[in-house]
């Protein structure tokens, strides 16, 4: 009887409706919209960037667990660096209409349930973009109002301008944090912004992996020599080192791939039981190829995956004690590396170990567990996953400057590496 009310109570939590209220992040708003992929035209894997005045395209696609099909619509809002909307009117940052169509839509085939699977490339000759920066795509049913946004997503312009050179040093400047924290150094070089106001107009944000929820944001320069800014700080740019991603695949449903343990098919679907879990906090590291915590929606290869991949519910365990001041949840892209009641865990006092489910579609995912203390923003993933330089964690540097006329703020530098890479 108490795993049965257990598991009402989360279903319950899992399928109540979103909130309403719209904010800049990649986020669903509907809770029959799924497997929401947004990237470079040709690559799941990239990041959403594109070049200011290129032939550049990104894909949007997602599945709408729905019997019919449904006239969505798309606008595109501009940000500052710290993703509030700019000042701007859209007249001013983008050509053609101020809004588009998305039109084009397949039927689910042979896969239980059904859903209407919906594809868009952006930008495109009906809206183009004239400015850089950070940049929202809102889609909706009808109009923009809240009510009716059903998925925001995060996308950049970029304008290169500046040359970024970043390392990790093996011994930071806290020495307590050598071989746990990464510490990023960071140097950007360019003669042409330099000569109005670098130190007031040029700020930096640093992203790790997927996560917005430990950015560093609004960095600014200490230091100006020889065209150079520098990025000095008496204690570094630390991020947690963290550990290697864990992952599982689940491509097919005809057998079991390592992580697995067992493949229920049901009338309604199917249902995923991974390994149980342990923490790996007080192990020792060890190097395990991954996505950086990713993931690759894709089928079997007899399998047209965008109407015939099939959703499952995945089931996760992690024996551990309880953590009594902290929620636990699943990170990852598999779910827009949000911590929210759609990958959040729930103790089951019986089994000792936490216990979270998540509906996705055929593919391969990376995930960890991260512990959100209560009243805190910033998860932490030490306490789970245990802190360790020698992780490949991929780190993002994203550089902006302050226009005057119009007031805005330019997307002037991206660099995207991986902890692995970099001189050190």
């Amino acid at each position: 009887m108490y795993r049965v009310l257990l598991i009402i109570l989360f279903f319950g939590l899992q399928f109540s409706s979103f909130s309403q209220r719209i904010k800049n992040e990649d986020l669903v708003y509907d809770r029959n919209i799924h497997a929401v992929i947004f990237h470079p035209r040709g690559n799941q894997l990239g990041n959403p960037v594109i070049r200011l005045g290129s032939t550049d395209q990104l894909k949007l696609s997602f599945d709408d667990m729905s019997n019919e099909s449904y006239k969505f619509n798309y606008t595109v809002i501009h940000c500052d660096y710290n993703w509030n909307e700019s000042d701007m009117e859209q007249f001013e940052y983008l050509d053609g209409f101020m809004e588009g169509d998305i039109n084009q839509f397949e039927f689910s085939f042979n896969a239980i349930p059904g859903y209407v699977h919906y594809d868009m490339l952006f930008p495109n000759p009906d809206l183009r973009i004239k400015l850089s920066g950070n940049y929202i795509l809102k889609v909706y049913l009808n109009d923009a109002s809240d009510e009716n946004v059903i998925l925001t997503r995060r996308f950049f312009v970029i304008e290169p301008k500046m040359r970024i050179d970043v390392s990790i040093p093996y011994y930071p400047k806290v020495l307590k944090y050598t071989r746990h924290k990464q510490q990023i150094d960071l140097e950007l070089g360019t003669p042409d912004l330099f000569n109005a106001e670098p130190m007031m107009r040029v700020k930096v944000v640093i992203q790790q992996n997927g996560r917005w929820d430990n950015a560093k944001m609004g960095l600014k320069p200490t230091s100006v020599t020889n065209n150079r800014l520098g990025y000095h700080y008496p204690n570094g740019i630390v991020f947690d080192g963290g550990n290697s991603f864990r992952h599982f695949n689940m491509e097919s449903y005809w057998y079991k791939s390592m992580y697995i343990r067992d493949i229920i098919s049901e009338a309604d679907g199917y249902s995923v039981i991974l390994h149980t879990n342990s923490p790996r906090a007080e192990r020792e590291y060890e190097t395990i190829a991954d996505l950086n915590g990713r993931r690759v929606i894709q089928a079997r290869k007899d399998q047209n995956t965008s109407i015939e991949g099939e959703y499952a519910w995945v089931h996760f365990w992690l024996k551990m004690p309880e953590i009594e001041d902290s929620d636990v949840y699943i990170l990852g892209q598999l779910n827009d590396w949000q911590l929210n009641d759609k990958n959040i865990m729930i103790y089951d006092y019986q089994q000792r170990a936490y216990y979270g489910r998540m509906y996705l579609k055929q593919g391969y995912y990376d995930y960890m567990y991260i512990a959100l203390e209560d009243g805190k923003t910033k998860g932490d993933i030490t306490r789970i996953e245990g802190d360790n330089w020698q992780a490949d964690n991929e780190y993002t540097v994203y550089v902006y400057y302050r226009e005057k006329v119009p007031e805005y703020d330019r997307l002037v530098g991206y660099l995207n590496v991986e902890a692995n890479k970099i001189k050190r």
